[in-house]
């Protein structure tokens, strides 16, 4: 998975594209959201989240959630890995809390977008709250398509910049993985 990125990275010449290819994970759409500083550094192989609390609950809960839902998890192009719901076709993604929901519909929507450029076009994503008992589907509309499109433009940009980005200090700095490396 990695190396695939550094190649695509290092080949980076200004496009979202390589030869028609995405080559961002979920996980950095989803971190775009929440902070730009954070998807630099993710982006720069700096992965705090092994040793997060909140990450190892969350695939737990990613594991033990929905026991009898017929699911299976899809790795594609060995960059985004998915579960797709058997009976109904659904993208899904389990989330630990809803706090950040929009990143969280952002990620879905790349899904649906990633999937509908490898030809799954009509897809639906399906985002989950087991904690909240909470769910909602996730449409990819053309106006979503094109926020997917602009959110990729600006993750290139700023993945691109030679030293992370500024930001300032907010409530989920506080139990971010990287903030001890942020405001230590």
């Amino acid at each position: 998975m990695m190396k695939q990125h550094n190649e695509s990275y290092q080949n980076y010449e200004g496009n979202i594209y390589t030869g028609e290819k995405l080559f961002y994970t979920g996980t950095q759409v989803y971190y775009y959201e929440v902070c730009h500083r954070k998807l630099w550094l993710y982006s720069r192989h700096l992965e705090m989240e092994k040793s997060s609390d909140k990450v190892a609950l969350g695939a737990l809960l990613h594991e033990t959630s929905y026991p009898r839902l017929k699911k299976h998890e899809v790795l594609i192009d060995s960059l985004i890995k998915v579960d797709i719901l058997e009976e109904s076709g659904k993208v899904l993604e389990v989330k630990y809390s809803n706090k950040m929901i929009e990143a969280s519909r952002l990620q879905v929507l790349y899904y649906l977008y990633y999937l509908k450029r490898k030809g799954f076009d009509g897809l639906i994503g399906e985002l989950r709250f087991p904690r909240q008992k909470r769910k909602e589907d996730v449409i990819l509309t053309k106006e979503k398509e094109m926020e997917v499109e602009a959110a990729l433009q600006h993750i290139t940009q700023l993945i691109g910049l030679p030293s992370p980005p500024v930001v300032e200090w907010s409530g989920i700095c506080r139990s971010c993985a990287y903030a001890e490396f942020c405001w230590g």
